[in-house]
C-alpha cells in the first residue's frame, strides 16, 4: 500500500487533453455548385462562365439520372397512362423552352423568397421598430450563412417583394437614404400565399 501511494505521488501532472476534431459536413458537388452560383455575380467573368458550364452540367447528369429512376418505376404501369404521363411532360418541356428567360428568373427568385420573409420578420420583431435603413437590411439577411446571397442579390429579392406585397413592405426615401418599412400587422401568411400566387401565374 505505501508502495502503490508513492508510486502515484511520483507521477506527472497531467497535461491538457487534446481536443475534440471539429468534423464538418461535407458538400456534395451539386450544393458546392449551388453555392458558388448564388455567389457568382461577385466573380470573374471567367470564372462566371466556368461555374455556369459546371453548374448545367451537374443539372443534366441529375436529370438524367432522376429520369432513369422514373423509368424504372414506370415499368409496371399500364402503358396507356405512361403515355399520358409523357405527353404532359413534353408539354411542359415545350413550354419551358418558349418562355421569356426573365420569367425564369423571376421564378427562381420566387423560390427564395419565403426564406427572406422569415428572415425580415424575425429581422423587424427583434430591431422592435417598423423602419429600418434598405442596406442594413440586406447586408444582415445577406450575412445569414442559411442564405449564402450577395448584398445586391438580396437587395433585388427584397425591392421583387415590394412589388408583390406593397401592403407589407415598402420603401421610403429619408434625407437620401432608403429605408424598408415592414407591416408587422400583416400575417406574414397572406404575403406568402401572394408569392406563390405570382408563382402560379409565371408556370
Amino acid at each position: 500500500k505505501q508502495w502503490y501511494q508513492r508510486r502515484v505521488r511520483e507521477l506527472p501532472a497531467a497535461g491538457e487533453l487534446p481536443l475534440a476534431p471539429v468534423s464538418s459536413r461535407v458538400l456534395s458537388a451539386t450544393e458546392m455548385l449551388v453555392s458558388i452560383d448564388s455567389n457568382k455575380s461577385n466573380a470573374p467573368p471567367g470564372m462566371q462562365d466556368a461555374v455556369d458550364k459546371n453548374y448545367q452540367k451537374v443539372l443534366a447528369e441529375k436529370k438524367e439520372k432522376q429520369d432513369k429512376e422514373k423509368e424504372d418505376q414506370l415499368k409496371d404501369i399500364n402503358p396507356a397512362l405512361v403515355a399520358r404521363i409523357r405527353a404532359k411532360e413534353a408539354k411542359k418541356i415545350a413550354q419551358k423552352m418558349t418562355r421569356d428567360p426573365e420569367k425564369d428568373k423571376e421564378l427562381a427568385m420566387l423560390d427564395r423568397l419565403e426564406t427572406i420573409i422569415r428572415c425580415l420578420r424575425v429581422l423587424y420583431v427583434g430591431a422592435g421598430k417598423g423602419s429600418l435603413l434598405l442596406n442594413d437590411v440586406t447586408l444582415d439577411i445577406s450575412s445569414n450563412p442559411r442564405m449564402n446571397m450577395s448584398q445586391p442579390f438580396v437587395a433585388e429579392h427584397v425591392k421583387l417583394l415590394v412589388q408583390i406585397s406593397p401592403t407589407w413592405l415598402s420603401i421610403a426615401n429619408l434625407r437620401k437614404k432608403e429605408y424598408l418599412k415592414l407591416n408587422r400587422n400583416i400575417d406574414t401568411n397572406i404575403v406568402l400565399d401572394a408569392v406563390r400566387c405570382r408563382q402560379d401565374k409565371l408556370k
